[in-house]
């Protein structure tokens, strides 16, 4: 039961993955991702994988403050020790349960250093290929069909923009 409950949270985090991806604003490419990454650390509840409720939960945090502008290189390194620490500490899903702290720690880092929106498309592209692998590891397959269908809108996404600015440049 506890599974099936993870996954209907989990496909309705979804929907605010792909809406990320589609929106042309950095701001709000990082507020959907703050409500995907809370349902996403409730889901996880149920999927009884900790390292993935702690990741979550601070990367949860750290969108919203990537949103509202505020992400200074200081808060950055705080959470990328936080997410580094916690994960470890918490992560009952062997070597497995390391990949949600890396992605954590990826995106944490690009969300400081990326700030155009393509760039920010490329960063959610390697994350969600972490995070695909990761929860169809802990049985969380709606995360794991709507990422990699979100991989795939991404992937469109990022070919979209650069033709339609490659046109706007030879024009």
């Amino acid at each position: 039961m506890n599974i099936i409950i993870g996954n209907i949270i989990s496909f309705i985090a979804a929907l605010f993955m792909i809406l990320s991806c589609i929106v042309n604003n950095r701001s709000r490419v990082f507020m959907f991702q703050f409500i995907n990454a809370l349902l996403l650390a409730v889901a996880s509840i149920f999927f009884v994988s900790y390292a993935g409720v702690a990741s979550l939960i601070l990367s949860a945090i750290r969108n919203l403050i990537v949103s509202k502008d505020r992400f200074t290189k200081n808060i950055m390194i705080v959470f990328m020790i936080l997410s580094f620490v916690i994960g470890i500490i918490v992560n009952n899903r062997g070597l497995i349960g390391f990949l949600p702290i890396l992605a954590t720690l990826q995106y944490t880092f690009c969300s400081y250093y990326i700030k155009d929106v393509q760039g920010t498309r490329y960063s959610i592209w390697i994350n969600l290929f972490m995070w695909v692998i990761y929860s169809f590891s802990i049985l969380d397959f709606s995360t794991g069909i709507s990422d990699f269908t979100t991989l795939v809108i991404n992937t469109v996404s990022i070919f979209k923009y650069k033709k339609e600015n490659k046109e706007i440049q030879v024009n």
